[in-house]
């Protein structure tokens, strides 16, 4: 379809907007699988008792159950390197292989848990949901069991993700976020002694209050991993996420505090340069934003020295070598949709990258719906001014030219869109 002007006035229909299922999921739950701790199961009492802390880990466990069979266990490592190669379909395989020569083994339990995580790559929710559910029932003391839980927890959030171009108030969608929320509350509830897995239920049900548009809960969940189990994996997580929600609602001196803490109490860390790199964003908030230095643009362009005529401008920072870019063009058009004849408009930013240039970009563009301009930035000096670190990018301009909002694209909501309309102080 032919591109309109650049203020995205003539919608283009019937296009539904995918939203494909991060690597980061599957690599949480792996690094779960293979380097958290899980608790150990003491006695037979009732289910309100706190579990005790573990013994082991869940590797060290997985691996012992292949003490008397050296063999198979050198085969089932071999295995998981496919698995970390991302050959998720050949590991699978291999996996069903090994159970069929030996399937009254003792490291059955292992080699079935993998299972489980390789139908959960494959996409292929259900089968793992039952494979979880039959070792749930047949091995109800193992030490793993906490492990189990949080898989299915997190396989009834990637369901509910599936369905988020719906929003909230999908009913599939909102179904498996009540599905997720009700293991995470009842690992957290039963497991409250074991600082790994409470602090990663408790992580991710504020995932799933975000979710669920319960702000205020999932901030409650975030700042208690934070301020609880700062010493885990999740402690750093959790304020990330907890200065994401900030950045939503919008508030800016929230975002800040929680950017900054995680590099004051993480420094040195990969988290705490992202974080850094946030605040450099925010700090330009308030500030007049520069000309855009354009090597050539795609689509139609606005009027020479006048990009930010619009009551609201969005600058949306993004490459064609970028996913998550990707991922988040359907947004920024909806949010175009629903706002332009409030005044928002809508400039998509790029540079070019060896072997993808301007004719890559364009043919790019031209095959998506992006009812917006593009300019190819000259050499990245529009990014660099604007103090762009990483993509993708979104940067909010007011038509006095000052700089309103500076922040990832899953943090710009409507309910941001609409404070940043209102007239600023």
């Amino acid at each position: 379809m032919k591109k309109t002007g650049w203020t995205g006035q003539k919608r283009m229909e019937g296009w539904k907007p995918v939203v494909p299922l991060g690597f980061m999921l599957l690599g949480l739950l792996l690094v779960a699988v293979l380097l958290a701790a899980v608790p150990g199961c003491k006695g037979s009492g009732p289910q309100e008792q706190s579990r005790t802390e573990p013994e082991m880990s869940t590797r060290e466990y997985l691996q012992s159950l292949f003490k008397e069979d050296p063999e198979s266990e050198k085969e089932f490592e071999r295995i998981q390197g496919e698995f970390r190669m991302g050959k998720h379909s050949l590991a699978f395989q291999n996996l069903q292989e090994l159970l069929k020569r030996s399937p009254q083994a003792p490291w059955t339990e292992a080699v079935e848990f993998y299972l489980a995580q390789a139908w959960t790559a494959l996409r292929q929710y259900g089968n793992a949901l039952r494979q979880l559910d039959s070792l749930l029932l047949r091995y109800p003391k193992s030490p793993v069991v906490p492990r189990f839980l949080m898989s299915k927890g997190q396989i009834y959030l990637a369901m509910a993700k599936q369905q988020s171009s719906s929003g909230a108030e999908d009913p599939v969608g909102r179904q498996y976020l009540e599905k997720a929320k009700e293991v995470f509350v009842q690992v957290s509830k039963d497991y409250p002694n074991n600082r790994e897995v409470d602090s990663e239920a408790l992580f991710y049900l504020g995932d799933v209050f975000s979710s669920l548009e319960e702000p205020t809960r999932a901030k409650e969940a975030f700042r208690k991993v934070a301020d609880t189990y700062a010493d885990t994996p999740f402690g750093g997580k959790a304020l990330y996420a907890l200065a994401g929600l900030k950045l939503s609602e919008p508030d800016l001196e929230g975002a800040e505090k929680a950017f900054r803490e995680i590099t004051e109490r993480y420094p040195k860390t990969s988290l705490a340069s992202k974080a850094q790199q946030k605040l450099e964003g925010i700090e330009l908030v308030g500030s007049q934003a520069p000309q855009l230095q354009v090597k050539e643009w795609i689509g139609v362009a606005p009027p020479e020295g006048d990009i930010y005529r619009s009551k609201l401008t969005l600058l949306s920072f993004w490459a064609i070598w970028c996913p998550h870019c990707k991922r988040n063009i359907p947004k920024i058009e909806e949010l175009l949709e629903t706002y332009a004849t409030q005044g928002v408009s809508v400039v998509g930013v790029t540079r070019e990258k060896e072997g993808q240039g301007v004719d890559k970009i364009r043919e790019y563009v031209d095959s998506h719906p992006m009812d917006y301009p593009t300019a190819v930035d000259d050499d990245g000096k529009t990014s660099q001014e604007m103090g762009i670190k990483s993509i993708p990018c979104v940067v909010a301009v007011d038509s006095q030219g000052r700089i309103r909002w500076h922040g990832h694209p899953d943090y710009l909501s409507g309910k941001v869109i609409e404070f940043l309309l209102q007239p600023s102080s």
